[in-house]
């Protein structure tokens, strides 16, 4: 069986879809960081040449996925949302996990260059399905709560306003001016 009928083409597509858009656009470029390793193994191995330099893509690849992390996490922070040490820790799993295939593909080992697309396909197409829906779903939700609390407050005086705290209790913000 040829590398190609074994594995097919990561390709990132709505189905992976969060619906936030810095979010989606950083998941594409890992999508095409991770295509880009299984293309230059799917050359190696149709050609049965020398093997491929994979350290730039590789490298491309933990820049993709160590800054998304990083962003997602701020972003989890700022909404306080309920998930974050859930989704952190499958995070923090999914480094631990890439950065022992990068290492074995640093010593040269182009089977851990196989292992690690597979890995990574099994693992971006169910975490962006669950744990990163859920949190696009947080995301919009809290945007749309600021939109609607920006325009109620901006549409009446202030004191015609049933001000909400981040913890749902009330609170009024003429009180803090005197």
């Amino acid at each position: 069986m040829s590398y190609h009928k074994a594995m097919r083409a990561l390709k990132w597509s709505t189905s992976h879809a969060v619906f936030v858009t810095e979010i989606d656009d950083e998941h594409k470029e890992i999508f095409e960081a991770v295509a880009n390793i299984q293309a230059a193994l799917a050359n190696y191995i149709s050609k049965h040449g020398p093997a491929p330099e994979l350290r730039e893509p590789t490298h491309r690849l933990i820049a993709c996925v160590v800054g998304h992390f990083a962003h997602e996490e701020r972003l989890m922070r700022a909404a306080r949302y309920v998930s974050l040490r859930w989704h952190k820790q499958q995070h923090d799993n999914a480094r631990r996990r890439v950065g022992q295939f990068v290492q074995q593909i640093e010593q040269g080992d182009t089977k851990a260059g196989l292992a690690l697309v597979e890995y990574l396909t099994g693992w971006l197409r169910d975490h962006t399905r669950l744990a990163d829906r859920m949190l696009g779903a947080a995301l919009r939700n809290r945007r749309r709560s600021l939109v609607k609390m920006t325009f109620q407050a901006g549409t009446k005086p202030a004191n015609a306003c049933a001000w909400v705290d981040a913890n749902g209790g009330t609170f009024n913000p003429l009180a803090r001016l005197h």
